[in-house]
């Protein structure tokens, strides 16, 4: 079996950087998140936009499918808290009545706590780390936003998951805003996405994942015009993690391994994961390489057309998974 953390090791020897990959793995992205909370919500403005429409069409395929009358929820990842803000807004919302929240971060663990306090008004509690924090709770509702591709390991992470839904049939898990694994080399989607520069304003064209990482590092400066990767440079090399700073390409190599490694996330390979489930529902979106808040109005339409069609090849994965009743006898 392939080791999940071998890309992150060869970042270490090639920086000349001992030790274990998975202590650093950690360690680079509790860093790199804790000053990306900071401007979190700015940066990702076309998230807040876009994504509220997913959400609502994945809790829609929920409710068709049947889904718990009461749901203990739990949010992996939450960042500030987009995921839990947009389910609530679903015809799932008022269903739930408990709130969990986990991230590694808690930088972000506090941003999305204070939503909680301030918004929703639900119980629940905020544990900083990994799903094994969380080990021995039980939840109707999982629910896991731009998460799956900054996960190395992503078989023992869903074999934990499950764990936390053992012994409720009908149990949920939702995710979305991941790489689209299964689609990433279609013809169709390149083709799509490689129209953004001959027709779009460069105001729009700016979008284009090919040019991300040049405008996240034009956007995400601060005051004293230092980006979150330097800071979070700077303050990994005050730890003794590293003893130079790493180049902003490795950092995101390490914090969003599933982008980088080419590989995305994968419906199909999660399906052999995820024997105790069944695919309640399997969208994708992003049909021209960004979300649609981006899009001009032309390319929206095509971009709605798409996803109502129930096409598969856009840039983006989503999915609704369903706890299997377990078997008599």
């Amino acid at each position: 079996m392939n080791d999940p953390f071998a890309p992150v090791a060869e970042i270490m020897r090639k920086n000349g950087i001992a030790g274990d990959p998975r202590a650093f793995h950690a360690a680079v992205n509790v860093c790199f998140h804790q000053f990306e909370s900071e401007v979190y919500d700015d940066v990702h403005q076309d998230m807040w936009r876009s994504l509220p429409a997913q959400v609502e069409l994945l809790a829609n395929d929920c409710l068709r499918g049947g889904a718990p009358e009461r749901i203990r929820m739990l949010d992996i990842g939450c960042g500030t808290g987009l995921a839990t803000d947009l389910l609530l807004r679903t015809a799932l919302g008022p269903r739930v009545v408990e709130i969990d929240l986990l991230d590694t971060s808690p930088a972000m663990l506090a941003r999305a706590s204070a939503r909680r306090g301030e918004q929703w008004k639900k119980p629940g509690g905020s544990t900083e780390g990994l799903v094994e924090s969380v080990a021995g709770k039980s939840y109707e509702l999982i629910i896991t936003c731009s998460v799956l591709h900054h996960v190395p390991d992503l078989a023992s992470f869903l074999g934990a998951v499950s764990r936390l839904q053992n012994g409720i049939p009908g149990a949920l898990l939702l995710h979305l805003q991941d790489p689209n694994g299964d689609y990433s080399r279609d013809p169709q989607r390149l083709e799509r996405a490689a129209q953004l520069p001959r027709e779009l304003p460069d105001s729009i064209a700016r979008f284009k994942p090919s040019r991300l990482l040049g405008r996240l590092m034009r956007e995400i400066k601060g005051t004293q015009g230092e980006d979150y990767v330097s800071k979070a440079n700077r303050e990994l090399i005050r730890r003794g993690v590293i003893a130079k700073p790493l180049r902003v390409a490795d950092v995101y190599a390490i914090t969003d391994i599933h982008v980088h490694d080419t590989a995305g996330v994968s419906i199909e390979t999660m399906r052999g994961w995820m024997p105790d489930y069944e695919l309640a529902a399997h969208r994708s979106y992003g049909f021209f390489g960004v979300l649609e808040s981006s899009l001009p109005p032309d390319l929206r339409a095509l971009e709605d057309r798409s996803i109502r069609e129930g096409a598969l090849n856009g840039e983006y994965a989503a999915a609704a998974w369903r706890r299997r009743s377990p078997h008599p006898g």
